[in-house]
């Protein structure tokens, strides 16, 4: 069934040296001092960093499903797309293998194993095995049979959702491509948000049906509406069935133009994905209450499957069922493939929770570590974005769930109940409570976490009245106090033990403040990022710039102190660490080059850098991309 991996820690060593460029200062604040040299120095013997692996395994060095979303048949076996992981994985005889892709997050094109898809989705094949995948950034890459990777439509659109455009494939632009179907001459319909686009063989993209506005309209297809188009299927007179997912019902396409409603509302509660069998029947995924439904070609209820194997999983997630060529049904969902025979026995391929393994720390698997914090007896917590919880990582080397239920929310209260939405920053207390920003732009909120797993409100910035804007980072000092970074209000604000804001005017202005870091003497670090500096400011408030020798700080993002005194700051625009030692001396301790690979240039700034935390004398990182913890020597 499931082939366990078990990953060695693995060690590298990484060359690294000082800069010999002048660090150019811009001090447009009179008060401000400068502490450090700003000359060039000379070039210091090369020094070594020693990158372990820490924690995590990157789902290539695996066989677990991260949002396993969309399948097909290839040549006698199961080809899905694996999208968290970013890889397409292929099944044989019930064992999982990779089949492409390298599990980096960016659309880069080459040769099946070494190419790079982000959140690959969508997938079908074409008469000639031609393999075609949808990514992020709405972009469609075609595998040859030659296993030759390339981008075949839909042009790169960094802010999304926005335009849609008709025109030439490599041009043409899509919203939000939701599903893939070819048909008998090769050309593709894709589902892109409340339209139906089609790639000619001419290489256009024209719409078929649907409009940018949504609504439930029938009729011609040039004035039809649809509400959130989930999924679309193809039947062998070439009607499209199209999952009118919002209106819940499905509609149908039929060869003279028209689109009638097929199965109407008040049947399915949550349709999400339909395939055809060879008999003609049509199969609609319900993914709220998972069930599975089978209709005749006239769109009445045959069968219906609630099981218990499905009823325990999740499939918050997009899912496409398809049917193979022995009519058995192909259900994908977070940790599984699901593989219903004729007789309705289920065969489950993967790992409960495979991408949040707990266990031995070198076997324990993450999806998007994003920051931790360390308590005094070195066990770490950290943020596991993409699966909605705090894992614990005691200093034993044992991986665990401290808090949060993998659910999305923002319900507190004890650890199996607790909800998280998007948490961005974690710190600790005097007394081992942890403190996590969650939330959006909106409704942010500083969620307490105490030594039991139990959660609370700690701050919510709406209820107090805050001129708040976003929330970035965290940090508290010997007594207590706690110290919040806004980067789009530019000020730092200020809490007391019981949450009360204390004011705290700095002499200097702030320009986009975002990782905060406190020394052992309660001085207050601010990486200060569109002026390109440090900031450090005392208990008494008194502001120096931090002014290291040798290296020019490219907005500097995130920052960390160790128990030497050693300050180490990541670039929010490149993944580099820099290390500044007690003398103001500055040195690249770690190169953009060896870890973040997966990082996407063209993402918000916000999501380009990793978080670092210190323990003592030694640096963690937490490579979000990788989905792997290391640290660093």
């Amino acid at each position: 069934m499931l082939q366990k991996i078990s990953i060695p820690i693995l060690i590298f060593v990484i060359a690294s040296c000082s800069s010999v460029k002048k660090n150019t200062i811009t001090n447009n604040d009179n008060k401000l001092k400068s502490i450090g040299k700003v000359e060039s120095v000379s070039t210091k013997p090369i020094k070594t960093t020693q990158i372990v692996n820490y924690s995590g395994i990157p789902g290539i060095k695996d066989t677990y499903f991260n949002n396993a979303s969309s399948a097909i048949n290839y040549k006698g076996t199961v080809l899905l797309t694996d999208t968290g992981n970013n890889l397409i994985r292929q099944i044989k005889d019930n064992q999982i293998s990779t089949f492409a892709a390298n599990g980096q997050k960016e659309n880069i094109a080459g040769q099946y194993t070494k190419v790079s898809l982000n959140n690959p989705e969508n997938i079908i094949v074409d008469s000639k095995n031609n393999i075609y995948v949808s990514t992020d950034y709405d972009q469609i890459f075609k595998i040859d049979t030659l296993g030759n990777v390339s981008h075949f439509a839909g042009k790169y659109s960094k802010s999304g959702y926005d335009v849609a455009v008709d025109g030439q494939k490599e041009t043409a632009m899509f919203k939000f491509i939701s599903a893939l179907v070819v048909d008998k001459n090769d050309e593709i319909y894709v589902a892109d948000k409340n339209k139906i686009r089609k790639i000619g063989s001419d290489g256009k993209v024209t719409t078929v049906t649907g409009k940018d506005i949504t609504g439930d309209q029938q009729g011609e297809a040039g004035e039809a509406l649809f509400n959130q188009i989930s999924d679309i299927a193809l039947n062998n007179e070439n009607e499209l069935f199209i999952v009118d997912q919002v209106n819940r019902k499905i509609k149908k396409l039929g060869v003279d133009g028209l689109i009638t409603t097929f199965i109407p509302n008040g049947i399915i509660k949550w349709p999400s994905s339909i395939a055809l069998t060879s008999k003609g029947y049509v199969l609609v995924f319900d993914s709220s209450d998972k069930i599975l439904y089978a209709f005749d070609k006239q769109g009445r209820l045959r069968k219906s499957l609630k099981s218990d194997g499905l009823s325990s999983q999740d499939f918050s997630f997009h899912v496409k069922i398809t049917v193979d060529d022995d009519n058995n049904i192909i259900v994908p969902s977070k940790d599984f493939v699901n593989i219903i025979d004729k007789d309705t026995q289920i065969i489950q391929i993967g790992e409960k929770n495979g991408s949040c393994r707990n266990g031995i720390i070198n076997k324990a698997t993450f999806s998007y570590p994003y920051d931790g914090v360390f308590d005094t007896s070195g066990n770490l917590y950290v943020i596991d974005k993409g699966n909605l919880v705090i894992r614990k990582i005691s200093s034993d080397g044992m991986v665990s769930t401290f808090s949060g239920n993998g659910k999305y929310g923002n319900k507190v209260g004890m650890p199996q109940n607790t909800s998280f939405t998007n948490a961005e920053a974690i710190s600790i207390d005097n007394l081992g409570n942890l403190y996590v920003i969650d939330g959006d732009f909106k409704n942010v909120q500083i969620k307490k976490i105490d030594v039991n797993g139990q959660s609370s409100i700690y701050i919510d910035p709406k209820s107090k009245n805050l001129d708040y804007k976003r929330w970035n980072d965290l940090v508290f000092d010997s007594e207590n106090n706690l110290y919040v970074s806004d980067n789009y209000a530019n000020k730092i604000f200020k809490f007391d033990a019981s949450g009360k804001e204390i004011q705290f005017n700095l002499s200097v202005a702030l320009n986009g403040p975002a990782g905060l870091t406190v020394d052992k003497n309660d001085n207050l670090f601010i990486c200060d990022s569109n002026t390109n500096r440090i900031l450090k400011v005392s208990k008494n408030n008194d502001v120096k710039l931090i002014a290291p020798s040798g290296i020019i700080l490219d907005e500097p993002e995130n920052i960390t102190i160790d128990a030497s005194g050693n300050i180490y700051v990541t670039d929010r625009k490149r993944t580099r660490i820099i290390k500044i030692d007690q003398n103001l001396d500055a040195e690249i301790f770690l190169e953009d080059s060896s870890l973040g690979k997966n990082k996407n240039h063209n993402l918000s700034e916000y999501t380009n850098t990793l978080k670092i935390e210190s323990f003592k004398d030694d640096v963690y990182v937490f490579d979000k991309y990788d989905n792997q913890i290391f640290k660093l020597k």
